[in-house]
């Protein structure tokens, strides 16, 4: 009997040390908090569809409603990626090329009048460094899958 339960306990902490692998348990907190801000952005693009549109295409991206169904698709398929463990490292490539794309975009303070400047590149400043720490993960995830 002693030894049924102990080997149980050890098929327990085998699956235990499986899922710890699979989550990485040392960046979760930074995925979830990355998820959720492509996941709420995804949300906000679909709930207000017709306004995006427009804003797309107010910044002369061609075909505006295909451009944002696959800004959509990237932060909602990220996100996925980065809660549950799956394709890490591209869709962290893939997060981190949208982001930056995005930043060259929207935020192009150079071109702007000064009081609106001001905004543009703080936003994008952060996007900068949003995009490097997603890169630097990729990497640390791309090294980790390697040392095992």
């Amino acid at each position: 009997m002693l030894s049924l339960a102990r080997s149980r306990l050890d098929e327990l902490n085998l699956y235990v040390a499986r899922f710890a692998d699979r989550f990485d348990h040392r960046f979760w907190l930074i995925r979830v908090l990355l998820a959720l801000m492509f996941l709420e952005s995804a949300i906000d693009k679909t709930l207000n569809w017709s306004h995006y549109t427009a804003e797309v295409a107010a910044h002369h991206v061609p075909f505006a409603g295909v451009a944002l169904f696959c800004a959509g698709a990237v932060e909602l398929i990220g996100s996925a990626a980065l809660l549950f463990g799956f394709a890490l490292a591209p869709a962290l490539l893939a997060l981190a090329a949208y982001t930056l794309t995005v930043n060259f975009i929207y935020f192009d303070f150079w071109a702007m009048p000064m009081p609106d400047a001001i905004m543009a590149r703080k936003e994008f400043l952060k996007n900068l460094a949003v995009a490097g720490g997603l890169l630097a993960y990729m990497f640390d995830a791309l090294n980790l899958r390697r040392r095992k």
